[in-house]
C-alpha cells in the first residue's frame, strides 16, 4: 500500500500502518473504510481490518473492526525514491491511533528524517496523541520538528475544529495544516490562522519581525484544505460555508487548497467560481 494517488493535494501515498476506527461524524463515509471492506477477502490488504455490516433497513455499510496492523516491510519505501514528492502518510489509517506502538511511530519519523527530498503530509483525528508523541521527539533531539514533515488535523465542523486545532497549534511542527474534508458545517478558524500573542499569520511576511519578539506558546496555521464528501450518496457541503472558509484564509494570507464540492469524483466543481476552484496553493 504505497503508490501514486488520486488525492488532488498530494502525489503519493505511503501506508506503513493499516486499520482505523470511527471517532467523529466525518468518519461516517470514510473512503478508506470502504476500500478496506472491499479488500477484506482472504489475502486482501483489508482482511481482518474491515467488514460489511447490514443496517436495519437491509442496506450494507463498511465498518472498521478496530484491528490495527503495522507493515514493517513498507518502512523503507520512501528511501527507495529519489525524486522529490509530496507523500501522504497513512491515507488509509491514522498514524497516531492508540494501538500504533510509540516505537513504530518513531521508526516512521526516522525514515522521514532520512528523506529530506520528500515532503510528508500527515493528518490525524487524534491530535492529543500526536502532541504527546511530537513533544517527546522534540525533547530528544535538535532535528525535531522535521522541516519536511507537515502535521495536520481533519476537521468537519466547528466542534471538531475547536477540539483539534488548539492541540495541533501546541504540537511542535514545521508546518501545521487542517483538512476541512468533508466539510459538514460552518467553520470559523480566523483565530487559529493567527498567533494569539501578536496576530501574526504564517504567510504574512511583513509581520515576521514582530513575531520573533512574541512569546506566545501557540502558532498560526500554515495551510487549509477544503473539500466536500465524494462517492455515492454524499452528505452535501453548503457552498456558503466553503466560501466563508476560503475568505478567512485569503484575508489572513494563508494558502488554501480547494479540492471539490460534494458528489461523485471529481465532484461538482461547476458550483465554485473559476477563481475559487483555482485556489490550489501549497505552504511554502
Amino acid at each position: 500500500m504505497a503508490s501514486d494517488t488520486n488525492i488532488a493535494w498530494t502525489e503519493k501515498s505511503w501506508n506503513p500502518t493499516r486499520g482505523c476506527e470511527r471517532v467523529s461524524p466525518g468518519c461516517k463515509k470514510c473512503y478508506a473504510e470502504i476500500m478496506a471492506a472491499r479488500h477484506s477477502y482472504p489475502g486482501g490488504w483489508g482482511e481482518h481490518l474491515a467488514k460489511w455490516v447490514t443496517r436495519p433497513d437491509g442496506t450494507r455499510e463498511a465498518r472498521w473492526t478496530g484491528v490495527m496492523q503495522m507493515v514493517p516491510g513498507l518502512l523503507d519505501w520512501p528511501l527507495r525514491r529519489r525524486k522529490p514528492s509530496r507523500i501522504f502518510v497513512n491515507s488509509t489509517s491514522d498514524l497516531f491511533h492508540k494501538d500504533v506502538p510509540a516505537d513504530f511511530i518513531g521508526e516512521v519519523f526516522g525514515v522521514m528524517k532520512r528523506c529530506p527530498q520528500h515532503t510528508f503530509q500527515i493528518l490525524t483525528k487524534r491530535p492529543e496523541r500526536m502532541l504527546m508523541m511530537m513533544s517527546n521527539l522534540a525533547s530528544h533531539g535538535p532535528d525535531y520538528p522535521l522541516r519536511n514533515v507537515h502535521l495536520g488535523v481533519s476537521v468537519e465542523d466547528q466542534d471538531t475544529a475547536d477540539e483539534r486545532i488548539p492541540l495541533l497549534r501546541q504540537t511542535p511542527a514545521a508546518v501545521r495544516w487542517i483538512s476541512a474534508e468533508p466539510l459538514l458545517g460552518a467553520v470559523d478558524v480566523d483565530a487559529f490562522l493567527r498567533c494569539r500573542g501578536c496576530g501574526y499569520t504564517a504567510r504574512d511576511k511583513s509581520e515576521q519581525m514582530d513575531h520573533h519578539l512574541c512569546r506566545a506558546p501557540t502558532e498560526a496555521l500554515d495551510w487549509v484544505v477544503i473539500g466536500g464528501e465524494s462517492g455515492s450518496d454524499p452528505r452535501p457541503m453548503d457552498m456558503e460555508h466553503a466560501r466563508d472558509l476560503i475568505a478567512q484564509c485569503k484575508a489572513a494570507g494563508v494558502p488554501v487548497f480547494v479540492k471539490q464540492d460534494s458528489g461523485p469524483r471529481p465532484g461538482m466543481q461547476g458550483r465554485f467560481t473559476d477563481e475559487e476552484f483555482a485556489l490550489r496553493e501549497y505552504p511554502a
